[in-house]
């Protein structure tokens, strides 16, 4: 098995003259043009004859569609069967005629190579053997899940694979929480650090427990541009300190090898050739060199395009539409709190959406010069970013790992409660599992039949906690705002350190 890291979190694996690619994303930016590709690929996947892509999940940086286009397509295409239908037909019109919605725990062949998806929600752990190897590519489907499901899988991986040769995980969050929430006193660097540790902590108790031949952290493959979010490059738990992580803060460690890989790099039998000239670089100079190879990009990001009436118009107009239908996700006792005000940052004049609800228990939208008084929160965000993402199905997306928002709390009760969720979710655009469950409800019944435990939990998380957004454990996060580092560290369990040791 041969394993070349492309870039973000796409490998090419050899297994032979099999060729199989996980999640390419090789080229363009992602999330409205506001993560950018780092480190850059050496290889061209345009000229490699695939036998197979394997995509974990359908975010955009993972199931890109302009790299999918260049990609030869007598290619098998492999997507994790889910609730929802779309993928296959999506695909065909991308031109491939080969599709395979895999079920989990159910194996898969391509020639002697056997495939086996391992699916949580809509996202999904991979594995693939070949000729007495095995490869387990978690790529960022565990790391901040909640804990109940994370050790279901985990288990299972390690009940039905005893050896395990690599283990491939990704390295850093991608979320605007908690970075761009705005609380006082929150230290947003300090916080921005704890969580990149929290990620990577949880990548050595996945790889403890495991415990492969070979680690695999692959790099957190973008970059952020624009000033204000240019920050959270920096912020980022160094790969090459893995092994003294590891061996300071865990027990029987002697098992395994970390690879430190960069796009172009090659894995065969434990042998690292390391083929990028990033390995001679440290980290400020390899965040000269991407800032030097984006200043047009860069550049772009200072003279955002303002907003035009019509276009406000048409905003105000999917905003009264969309958060008046969202709003079935959520019980009453959650919904009469959700009062809040969007601040345009792409506007002449200082222009506030206020949102509020009616007598009718609906919600209206006042364009304002001012926000509301009794707001519970206030969200910082571009209108014609926010309009693109009420045109997509995902447009939340654009918002959420794109970074395109920033959410202002002053009371820690809003916090509590997880307000800034509730608020958020209500201005996105994403499908809603309710209306799948009776739009189709054969696919549920497959899907809820083949991986009835994980479902569970799942079904748990979303129907019978409803007036409870996200109580813990199922990722309660105020602690990420509130707590000082002692109580934030004890609680989400990892050891208190002095990050600076570490760069």
């Amino acid at each position: 098995m041969k394993i070349t890291y492309l870039a973000h979190s796409s490998f090419l694996i050899e297994c032979g003259d099999t060729r199989i690619a996980f999640d390419p994303w090789l080229k363009g930016a992602v999330y409205y043009n506001q993560w950018h590709l780092w480190p850059l690929p050496m290889d061209d996947i345009e000229t490699i004859a695939l036998d197979a892509i394997l995509i974990s999940h359908g975010h955009e940086d993972h199931m890109h569609i302009p790299t999918l286009k260049t990609i030869n397509k007598s290619a098998q295409v492999f997507f994790p069967f889910q609730w929802r239908a779309g993928v296959k037909p999506f695909l065909k019109k991308l031109g491939f005629t080969e599709i395979t919605e895999a079920v989990s725990f159910k194996n898969y062949y391509i020639n002697d190579v056997r495939i086996t998806y391992l699916g949580y929600s809509l996202e999904s752990v991979i594995v693939v053997e070949y000729d007495g190897q095995v490869l387990v590519n978690i790529n960022d489907a565990l790391n901040s899940n909640h804990e109940n499901a994370t050790n279901f899988l985990l288990k299972e991986i390690k009940k039905r694979w005893k050896n395990i040769d690599y283990l491939l995980s990704g390295w850093s969050g991608a979320s605007y929480f908690p970075n761009q929430i705005k609380y006082p006193g929150k230290n947003d660097v300090e916080v921005g650090r704890l969580r990149e540790q929290y990620f990577a902590n949880n990548f050595f108790r996945f790889t403890n427990y495991i415990q492969p031949k070979y680690a695999v952290p692959f790099a957190p493959g973008f970059i952020l541009l624009s000033e204000e979010l240019k920050w959270i490059n920096h912020v980022k738990f160094p790969r090459e300190k893995a092994d003294q992580y590891y061996s300071d803060h865990f027990k029987n460690t002697g098992n395994t090898q970390f690879i430190i890989s960069y796009p172009g790099d090659i894995m065969e039998s434990g042998k690292h050739l390391k083929r990028s000239l990033l390995h001679g670089l440290n980290e400020k100079e390899q965040y000269e060199l991407a800032y030097k190879l984006y200043s047009k990009e860069y550049e772009k990001t200072k003279t955002a395009e303002l907003i035009n009436n019509n276009e406000l118009k048409e905003l105000i107009t999917q905003l009264h539409r969309w958060i008046n239908f969202n709003k079935i996700l959520y019980h009453e006792i959650v919904l009469k709190d959700a009062i809040f005000s969007i601040k345009l940052t792409d506007t002449t004049n200082t222009t506030f959406l206020n949102i509020e609800r009616t007598a009718e228990k609906k919600f209206k939208i006042i364009e304002s010069e001012k926000p509301l008084s009794d707001r519970r929160l206030t969200i910082h965000t571009a209108g014609k970013k926010l309009l693109y993402a009420l045109g997509k199905v995902w447009g939340g997306d654009v918002l959420t790992i794109g970074y395109g928002i920033e959410v202002f709390v002053d009371k820690e009760s809003t916090l509590e409660k997880n307000l800034d969720i509730v608020c958020m979710r209500l201005i996105t655009r994403y499908p809603i599992a309710r209306k799948d469950l009776y739009r189709y409800p054969y696919r549920v019944l497959k899907y809820y039949t083949t991986n009835p435990r994980i479902t569970n939990l799942w079904l748990k998380q979303k129907i019978k906690l409803r007036p409870y957004v996200n109580r813990y454990p199922y990722n309660e996060r105020d602690h990420w705002l509130t707590y000082n580092k002692c109580d934030l560290c004890a609680v989400c369990k990892m050891p208190e350190i002095n990050i600076g040791a570490y760069k």
